[in-house]
């Protein structure tokens, strides 16, 4: 089907004609990007010589937005693109007319984007952006009288985008939409049809039965939740991000945590930590690597674990629970020679014990998030000065799970969490293999 043929939906369509500031808050898989990127090409075309800014955390997520105005234009108004496209690395499009759109990932201050002049800013995820990244950013309007398209699913009411999305200064055109409502209200028509509805209506059920009624209403109802808070705060990063990479690799005291996705869903990553003082009593880790990668099969994950980084780190942690992917890898990973005594598996709803192997009511999830929490508060951990890193530990969440007005336990959890995932099984290993009685005690 050609993109002259989709039919959008009401409010997309509302937001396409609509000039001026837009905010637009909605639960997950709506469309929001698909929207805003027919937008941005809408825009361009119809003004010769406009600059818009499209910012975001990282540059992954940059990127994205440019890849789907590009691919929009490519299709619909190709011989008005100029030449060699392509060959931009995905961070600008520009048109005959001279309009062009381009993408900066702002990270945590927003320097970025500092000195550029735009006719519109486009801030994607604009819920999880840090108040720095927005005092940079806005000035690029000053002398266009430009516009702001915001949008993003909440995060907590705090920040620009709760403030804004009240509008109590009128600034914006508000849209709040929620998953539930575009999957029950979308007309059937061309890809989307009957069967695939009822799909969806199904995994919306069954994220209902999976999640908590909090976590059901942020991310699916794009509601505003109370209860939902950051486990990492912004000084807990600012503190414990602000290493450079190094440049060489040191060759023992190294712990490895893997965080292993599936085709086309998360990226898997390698979260290398090293023991610069081994002395238990003035500990300190630090990160040596970080790397990810996507749509990689199992076995080029598994191969990649013992030809790149088995020969190099003591340990490595994967997640390997029952139902997990790293249960194969796992299995694998203990046949072969090279890595039988380093592998750890790393279960994450493993039931915590005591000192004297008793069950404690919480999972070992928990202690993980706690051990690194504590390591980062002591000063016994130092990461990498990277947008990506610290943008995972902003997704974060911790809530607080009650039945019958009564509190029973936590939930911690993250959209954007395969990073820290890999971080808190080294900092795991390492703090537990140089610390002869560690425990992690729920406060």
């Amino acid at each position: 089907m050609s993109y002259q043929n989709i039919v959008l939906d009401s409010w997309q369509e509302d937001i396409l004609r609509h000039e001026g500031n837009i905010l637009l808050c909605t639960g997950r898989q709506v469309g929001k990007t698909t929207i805003f990127a027919r937008k941005i090409a809408k825009y361009m075309l119809e003004h010769p010589g406009a600059r818009i800014i499209v910012v975001s955390l990282t540059e992954d997520q940059a990127k994205l937005m440019i890849v789907m105005v590009l691919d929009y234009l490519e299709k619909t108004h190709g011989r008005l693109i100029k030449k060699n496209q392509r060959y931009t690395n995905q961070t600008k499009v520009t048109l005959k007319n001279n309009a062009q759109v381009l993408a900066r990932p702002v990270g945590t201050t927003g320097d970025a984007v500092r000195g550029f002049t735009g006719d519109v800013l486009v801030i994607d995820e604009a819920s999880r952006m840090p108040e720095l990244v927005f005092e940079a950013a806005k000035p690029t309007l000053l002398t266009t009288g430009g516009q702001i398209w915001m949008c993003s699913t909440p995060f907590g009411k705090r920040g620009y985008f709760w403030e804004s999305f009240q509008n109590k200064n009128k600034r914006f055109r508000v849209f709040h939409i929620s998953s539930e409502k575009v999957i029950m209200e979308r007309p059937v028509r061309g890809a989307w049809t009957e069967e695939k509805r009822q799909k969806a209506l199904a995994h919306l059920e069954a994220e209902k039965r999976d999640m908590t009624e909090l976590q059901y209403g942020q991310e699916y109802l794009g509601l505003f939740m109370d209860d939902l808070k950051r486990f990492y705060s912004d000084e807990w990063i600012d503190s414990v991000c602000v290493l450079k990479r190094p440049e060489s690799l040191p060759k023992e005291d190294n712990y490895l945590g893997v965080d292993i996705a599936r085709m086309g869903g998360d990226k898997t990553t390698y979260e290398g930590l090293h023991i610069r003082n081994p002395d238990r009593h003035n500990f300190r880790a630090v990160q040596i690597e970080h790397h990810q990668e996507d749509h990689k099969l199992t076995t080029h994950t598994e191969k990649r674990i013992i030809t790149e980084f088995a020969h190099r780190y003591d340990k490595i942690g994967i997640d390997a629970g029952a139902g997990s992917l790293g249960v194969g890898i796992y299995d694998h990973l203990l046949e072969n020679p090279i890595t039988r005594k380093k592998v750890v598996a790393m279960n994450n709803r493993q039931i915590s014990m005591d000192r004297e192997g008793k069950k404690l009511q919480r999972i070992m999830n928990e202690d993980y998030h706690d051990n690194l929490r504590a390591m980062g508060e002591h000063g016994e951990i130092f990461l990498l000065n990277d947008d990506e890193i610290k943008a995972s530990f902003r997704s974060i969440q911790i809530e607080l799970v009650k039945r019958e007005d009564r509190i029973t336990g936590i939930k911690i959890y993250g959209r954007d969490s395969h990073i820290v995932e890999g971080i808190k099984r080294a900092a795991w290993l390492a703090k537990k293999e140089k610390s002869l009685n560690f425990h992690i005690h729920y406060m």
